[in-house]
Formats: C-alpha cells, sequence, structure tokens
C-alpha cells in the first residue's frame, strides 16, 4: 500500500508539473509571438511614413545602409508590378515577381496585409507583415519564426531547473505523506481499536472493525458456553439413566424397585429427547433467515390448541388461565409459531405460583397483532431480562430442577420471532410476576 500511494502521488505531481510547464510555455510561445508580430507591425508602418519623405534612389540607399547582413529582420521593398528592389537576405534583381504573395496583393488593396508561410527563398517559416507607401511600392518586414522560437527556447533551461527542483519536492514530499499515512494505521491495535488515534475519515471503518470483533467475541463466547451447557444437559440424563440400568443390570435392584427406576429411566429419556429437539430446532431456526412459503394463520387458533395442552398441568396446580381473544391473521409457520406460544404458555405455568393466575390476550393494536402472557410467578430481575433468551440461561437454578426443562424454550421463542419479523417485549417484577409481549406484522393481505 505505502508503494502504491508512493507512486501514485509521484505520478500525478509529475504530471501535473508537466502539463502545467507545456502549458505555460505554449502560452509564453504565443504570447511572445504576438508581441513580436505586434513590434514588425509598428516597426513597418514607422518605416514606411519615414521613407515615403525619400526618392526611390535614396529609400534603397537608406535600407542598404541599415539592414544590409541583417540575421533577425527581413526587410522587403516591392514596386507596385511586383518586382523585387530590395531584400536584405538576397540578390533583388534575381527574385521572382512577388505580386503572387498573400501580403503584397492585400497591401495593394486595402494598405496593408499579413500572413505566415514557408519561405521559398530562405526556407524557413516566416511572418510576413507589408504596408503600402504613397509612392505605390510596398514595403514588407518579415519575422523568421526561428528567432522568436530561440529567444523562447532561452527559457527552456530555467523552466527544466524548476521541473526538477519541483519533481525532487514532490518525491520527498510523497514519501514524507506517505509515511504520514500509513503510520496510524500500522500503528492500530486490532485488539483495542476504539483506543487507536487516528485521522477521522477512518473512524468509520474502525468502529466497524471493532463492532465486527465485539460480536465474533461475543458469537465465540456463546458457543463455547453453548457446547459446555449441552455436554452438561446431556450428561446429566445419560448418567442417571445409565446409572439406574447399571444397578438393573448388576441386580443391585429389588424386585419391587425395577418397576420404579424404569420409570425414572423413561422420565430421564423423554428428557434427553426433548433436549435433542429443542437443539435440533434451534439449529434449524439458526439457518433460516425468514419464513418461505408463508402461510395466513389465526394466531387465536393456536392459542386456543396450545391453552387445551397446558390446561391439564395448570389445573394440577391450582392455576387459573384467562384468555381473551380477537380474529388476529397474521402471515408465517404455524408449527413454528405454535411452538413459539406453547413455550411461553409452558413458562407461565412452570414459573408460577400455586393458585396462581395467568392472563392472556390475542388480538390486533396499532403496532400489529399482539400476542400476551401475563403471570402472577417469581417474576426476572431487571438486571436478568437480557438474558434470559441466552441458550441455557435460567433465572432460577433451584427453581428450574424442580419444574424441568431444557433451558432452550426462550431462545426458540426468540428465534421464531426473528424469522417472523415480530417484536418481543418483557415485563417483569420479582415476586409478583412477568408479561411476555410478541407483536407480529399484520397480513396485509387481511388489510386490504
Amino acid at each position: 500500500m505505502r508503494k502504491v500511494i508512493n507512486n501514485t502521488l509521484r505520478i500525478f505531481t509529475i504530471s501535473a508539473v508537466l502539463v502545467t510547464t507545456l502549458l505555460v510555455f505554449v502560452a509564453y510561445y504565443a504570447q511572445f509571438s504576438l508581441k513580436e508580430h505586434e513590434d514588425i507591425r509598428s516597426r513597418a508602418d514607422l518605416m514606411a511614413s519615414c521613407l515615403e519623405k525619400y526618392s526611390e534612389d535614396s529609400v534603397l540607399g537608406i535600407l542598404h545602409n541599415a539592414y544590409d547582413g541583417a540575421a533577425d529582420l527581413r526587410v522587403t521593398l516591392v514596386d507596385g508590378g511586383g518586382s523585387v528592389l530590395y531584400d536584405n537576405t538576397g540578390d533583388a534583381p534575381s527574385m521572382d515577381n512577388h505580386m503572387e504573395r498573400p501580403e503584397i496583393v492585400e497591401a495593394f488593396e486595402k494598405g496593408f496585409g499579413e500572413g505566415s508561410r514557408k519561405s521559398s527563398t530562405t526556407g524557413g517559416r516566416i511572418y510576413y507583415y507589408a504596408v503600402k507607401m504613397s509612392d505605390g511600392n510596398v514595403l514588407r518586414l518579415a519575422q523568421p519564426t526561428n528567432v522568436v522560437r530561440g529567444m523562447t527556447m532561452g527559457i527552456v533551461p530555467i523552466v527544466a531547473a524548476i521541473l526538477l527542483a519541483v519533481i525532487a519536492a514532490a518525491f520527498y514530499i510523497s514519501k514524507r505523506l506517505t509515511r504520514n499515512i500509513m503510520e496510524p494505521i500500522n500503528s492500530i491495535d486490532i485488539n483495542n481499536i476504539r483506543e487507536t488515534k487516528i485521522y477521522d475519515e477512518l473512524k468509520p471503518f474502525l468502529e466497524r472493525i471493532a463492532n465486527e470483533n465485539e460480536e465474533r467475541a461475543r458469537t465465540e463466547k456463546i458457543r463455547r458456553e453453548f457446547t459446555a451447557n449441552v455436554s452438561h444437559e446431556l450428561k446429566t440424563p445419560l448418567t442417571a439413566i445409565s446409572g439406574y440400568a447399571q444397578m438393573i443390570n448388576n441386580g443391585m435392584a429389588k424386585s419391587e424397585d425395577i418397576s420404579e427406576f424404569s420409570k425414572k429411566i423413561e422420565k430421564e429419556s423423554d428428557r434427553l429427547l426433548t433436549l435433542i429437539d429443542d437443539i435440533i430446532n434451534l439449529s434449524s431456526l439458526d439457518e433460516i433467515g425468514g419464513i418461505e412459503d408463508a402461510e395466513t394463520v389465526d394466531l387465536s387458533r393456536i392459542t386456543e390448541d396450545a391453552i387445551r395442552v397446558i390446561e391439564k398441568a395448570a389445573r394440577e396446580r391450582g392455576i387459573q388461565i384467562f384468555y381473551s381473544k380477537a380474529p388476529a391473521l397474521i402471515k408465517g409457520n404455524p408449527t413454528l409459531i405454535g411452538e413459539l406460544v406453547y413455550n411461553l404458555l409452558d413458562n407461565a405455568v412452570k414459573y408460577n405460583k400455586d393458585g396462581g393466575k395467568i392472563t392472556v390476550f390475542v388480538g390486533e393494536t396499532g403496532n400489529g397483532v399482539e400476542f400476551s402472557v401475563k403471570d402472577t410467578g417469581i417474576g426476572i430481575p431487571e438486571d436478568e431480562t437480557e438474558r434470559i433468551f441466552e441458550r441455557f440461561y435460567r433465572v432460577d437454578k433451584s427453581h428450574s430442577k424442580k419444574v424441568g426443562g431444557t433451558g432452550l424454550g426462550l431462545s426458540i421463542v426468540k428465534h421464531v420471532c426473528a424469522c417472523h419479523n415480530a417484536e418481543i417485549r418483557v415485563k417483569s417484577k420479582v415476586g409478583e410476576g412477568t408479561t411476555m409481549y410478541v407483536t407480529f406484522p399484520k397480513d396485509k393481505k387481511e388489510e386490504n
């Protein structure tokens, strides 16, 4: 990256300097040429006005004395028929008739003319300016462009020196700038990103990395805890099953105890199967991003079916269930929604007090379709309400051992809510009870 930044800065700087130099050179050349053209026109006009005071022979003498051998300016005098009377760059009598020269023609017609072309006499590129005099002759001055180019090229060494200095400065600055850019990046502590001092442009990027690291660490922690908890939860019923089976197999169990041991083995086996089923369900829900082929289901009917299942367990503890409902249609998977409703009702019974109450509500609210379960049980401490949806997390471990369960019910509830874009809220007070609110989006087809 350092090399890329260095090369990019250097190429950009050198290119910018070269382009700027070229533009300045072209502009200078053009401006210098224009100035030279203006000077030639002024000189020609002034010279013509001065020479008009003399006779033709005197004019030729003056021109011979003043311009013979001059290399930087060509002076030509042409008569009314186009014959060359004087030219300081060649033998006038032997020169071609100049009546076809554009600037000469234009001077005879308009009083002055100009043009730029390759000279047939000298072979160089020349700027011509001709002015008609009062005696009918035309005075023409010409400036070879190699003179202008030569004068312009005089600045090239200065420009070259400036260019080299700028390029050297560009290399130095790019190196310094690259180092200043890369040093904060190279000094980033990947394990402590938020404490790193960095320029503002990179802060959102580093914040995103920090969040991803935290999420990865949290996920890894949950995975380790889940693995440890699964091992523990599986080991408990398996140990019990193995112990009772060994006692029966080794003849250590009395004949009257075998039936009781068999019931305990069956109970622990059911617990083990339930735990495995819950783990499989959670794994499946982890892979589901959303519900495909969702059906329109009546949440009130699913709730009624779940209440019938738990009624026996509630009656055995003297718990009363109060249910108020209204038709509430939602889109989703009826099996998963049924599992969500059953788990919340089952917890309301398990963690309730003997002789307590459960209040269930299903109906539409301003936010969507709501399902709520309120119990009069042991409640949840405020600082633990966020953790109850973690896998195997139990608020009251001693009470949980009495009521049983796998500790995965609320995790399944949370996942089912996520699959259905539903929101779950908890309101609880220790010793007074807990209310669980689940809000589903309305079925848009039914709304229309």
